[in-house]
């Protein structure tokens, strides 16, 4: 699923909270089927998150020691964990990297250290911030093909916040758009093109079909009609 969403819309808070980082202060989060808060080790022993920013890695540390450092932290160990590390450099392609220090790797091989980090619990659940923010385009279509693997071999779930249109249509099967904290559309690909060839008189394919629908849901004026998910159930703040 693709988390879609102008800025300010609360793509980043949305991951946050499903990765545990915030506490909801309103509504229930529950991670196959574990709520985040009353059973939280349980919700996210099978959850990998990739944040993609510079503090979600100790720079002067090795690729290796980064991967054997979090690897510990999420309960893998001993030979398990070498295993674990050789594969993921393996998959990633990064294997010619492992015993340089992380602040001194490109953008696009720091960007493969931080899904191998999230990938060594062998999760369930991906959840990925801007996962290609800031890369060239050989390295966006790279990191997008691993991605795939990730989804299809491994039989992950994947959530992605982004705001690029053409990896949202390139990456998910479903689409979530945001607007002041709200989901207003959560439609699957196709039927987010079938709503705007309505809207357009079947002209969905004259341009980025997916961009024009993010602009037509997220017009003001488009309130009144939109759809909206709210959870009742709340917690106490903090």
């Amino acid at each position: 699923m693709a988390l879609l969403g102008p800025n300010g819309s609360g793509k980043t808070t949305v991951i946050k909270l499903l990765a545990g980082l915030l506490i909801p202060t309103c509504g229930r989060i529950t991670v196959g089927g574990a709520d985040i808060i009353q059973k939280r080790k349980k919700a996210l022993e099978k959850v990998g998150v990739v944040l993609g920013d510079a503090r979600s890695v100790y720079w002067r540390l090795t690729a290796r020691d980064n991967l054997e450092y979090f690897g510990t932290l999420r309960g893998v160990h001993g030979k398990k964990l070498d295993e674990r590390i050789a594969a993921l450099a393996k998959t990633l392609d990064f294997e010619r990297v492992l015993n340089r220090r992380a602040g001194e790797l490109s953008r696009g091989m720091r960007q493969r250290l931080l899904i191998a980090i999230a990938l060594l619990p062998e999760p369930r659940l991906l959840i990925l911030d801007e996962p290609t923010f800031g890369l060239d385009v050989a390295s966006r279509r790279e990191i997008r093909r691993l991605l795939h693997e990730v989804a299809s071999i491994k039989k992950c779930a994947t959530v992605i916040a982004t705001h690029q249109m053409d990896e949202a249509e390139d990456l998910a099967s479903h689409v979530c758009i945001l607007r002041q904290g709200k989901a207003i559309t959560l439609d699957t690909i196709q039927g987010l093109m079938t709503k705007i060839e309505g809207i357009r008189g079947g002209k969905a394919g004259s341009s980025p079909w997916l961009e024009g629908v993010f602009l037509e849901v997220t017009k003001e004026k488009s309130e009144g009609r939109a759809e909206s998910f709210h959870d009742r159930v709340c917690y106490p703040p903090g």
